[in-house]
């Protein structure tokens, strides 16, 4: 948990001010999406319960009466029948509200004055030929329009049939569903922070707006494809195309190392998130959306790859500097404090042997001698030295074999040779196991010969190894050392 903290606020202070900006314009358009959404919703229930109202009081005060006058019947079923021609009455005025039902009721409108209301015959006065249905559709089409257009939610949205460019500028600052602005929010302003520390604010944001801007005429390059053809009419909402270059580019880097998998991985799943999002979750024109996201991604991937990185500012420079020398001077101190403890638990295993405290000594000299193989850069002479001392035959700790090789083998690799000899005898006296034996034999063997430490003995052990098998692989190795010993 503090080390969650710790990274928030170490987050946080990377945070500049045009971070917050991008911030504050998200929730904007989060606010202003859920005003245009939501405002019609509230009127349209507001209306309603106000026609309930009107129609309760005027049930009450006349309308019951007036039914029981000409004999007919003032039950619930009456009453119920009234209320809806009532309501019907005042929504097809155009009064209300819900925007979808009051295209509805209009295209009902409008084919009867088309068939009974003489829109045929007017028709043909203006434009010299009787109407097809075709002609139907595309004059009911501009009146429905007329009235959408009185709406932020539509006369701010691309739509490719009507080929209104300017309202590329505004269209993605709609969002078709509450699940589309939420992954917007969440994956730009990461995008956003990653690409900004890369190609910096002006280029983030440019492609960013360029791709939002364009993105609607790219959706309409594939409306008029047969596939989308249906969609066609709908309205593109979003930015999806721009989201999705963002996360691809966020996704790559000249160097694949440079992308932690995290980041990556994020990224990618974020996109297909927004892509199952357009699928299933908003109207049929996102399905469009869905497709021409891949390539936008795919361009973003190339983008991220071939992008040089902005230069850092002398302050930048400076901070990164400074951020430096305070890990360099961190590491050093723990490095110290390290090598602090371990002498420690040297002398306090040696202090609690001489006091016969052979279980405690055993503990403390144990992690002090796995401390010191670990130290960087390794105390040759502290490691030796300690090693020297816990090999004495004086000293009564029951340390097993296997560690003792173990450490043996680690002194080895840190090219303490004298340390390593101590330790894999030790180790060697106390293992009762063949195999393992030999293979000490052998490797205590090879460091005496090759690093000229009593070379006679390493040659006892070379022949030891022989002796016990010579036809596997190590006896052949054994062998080998043996020829260049002049054995």
């Amino acid at each position: 948990m503090d080390k969650f903290v710790r990274d928030c606020k170490k987050f946080i202070k990377r945070l500049r001010v045009h971070h917050y900006i991008a911030f504050a314009v998200v929730l904007g358009i989060g606010v202003f999406n859920a005003v245009t959404a939501l405002s019609p919703m509230i009127s349209q229930k507001e209306l309603e319960s106000n026609i309930e109202k009107s129609f309760e009081k005027w049930w009450a005060e006349e309308g019951a009466a007036q039914f029981r006058t000409v004999g007919l019947s003032d039950d619930e079923k009456t009453k119920m029948q009234e209320f809806v021609q009532y309501r019907d009455r005042i929504i097809s005025a155009g009064k209300g509200f819900d925007i979808d039902e009051r295209k509805k009721a209009m295209r009902t409108e409008f084919r009867e004055w088309w068939e009974i209301g003489g829109g045929k015959e007017q028709y043909t006065r203006e434009h010299g030929k009787y109407p097809t249905e075709k002609e139907f559709e595309r004059e009911c089409y501009k009146y429905i329009k007329n009235y959408t257009d009185k709406f932020l939610r539509y006369n701010m949205a691309y739509v490719p049939k009507d080929g209104e460019l300017e309202r590329l500028t505004t269209s993605w600052l709609l969002f078709p569903s509450f699940a589309s602005y939420l992954l917007f929010a969440i994956l730009f302003l990461f995008a956003y922070v990653r690409l900004c520390e890369r190609w910096g604010v002006p280029i983030t944001a440019g492609f960013f707006l360029l791709l939002a801007v364009t993105g609607g005429s790219i959706v309409g390059v594939f409306t008029d494809m047969s596939l989308f053809s249906h969609a066609n009419a709908e309205r593109y909402m979003g930015a999806s195309i721009a989201l999705a270059f963002m996360l691809g580019a966020t996704a790559f880097d000249h160097n694949k190392d440079d992308v932690p998998a995290i980041v990556r991985g994020i990224a990618v799943m974020g996109f297909m998130l927004d892509v199952i999002v357009n699928v299933f979750v908003n109207p049929s024109i996102s399905t469009a959306t869905a497709v021409a996201s891949f390539p936008a991604f795919g361009l973003g991937a190339l983008a991220g790859t071939k992008m040089p990185k902005r230069r850092k500012s002398s302050s930048e420079l400076r901070k990164d500097a400074l951020e430096t020398r305070m890990k360099q001077t961190a590491q050093r101190n723990i490095t110290a404090e390290r090598r602090v403890k371990t002498r420690m638990q040297m002398d306090t295993g040696f202090s609690e042997a001489q006091k016969g405290h052979y279980d405690a000594a055993k503990i403390n000299l144990c992690q002090a001698m796995t401390g010191m193989l670990q130290e960087h850069p390794l105390d040759t002479e502290g490691l030796k030295k300690l090693a020297e001392r816990m090999v004495s035959p004086n000293l009564f700790i029951d340390v097993p074999s296997t560690q003792w090789l173990e450490w043996g083998d680690t002194a080895r690799s840190r090219m303490c040779y004298e340390a390593a000899l101590e330790l894999l005898e030790k180790g060697l006296k106390l293992e009762k196991d063949a195999k393992i034996a030999r293979r000490a034999l052998f490797t205590i063997g090879e460091i005496r010969i090759n690093r000229k430490i009593e070379p006679e003995e390493g040659v006892k052990r070379l022949q030891k190894v022989v002796e016990m098998d010579g036809e596997d692989l190590l006896a052949k190795q054994a062998k080998r050392m043996l020829e260049k010993a002049g054995v």
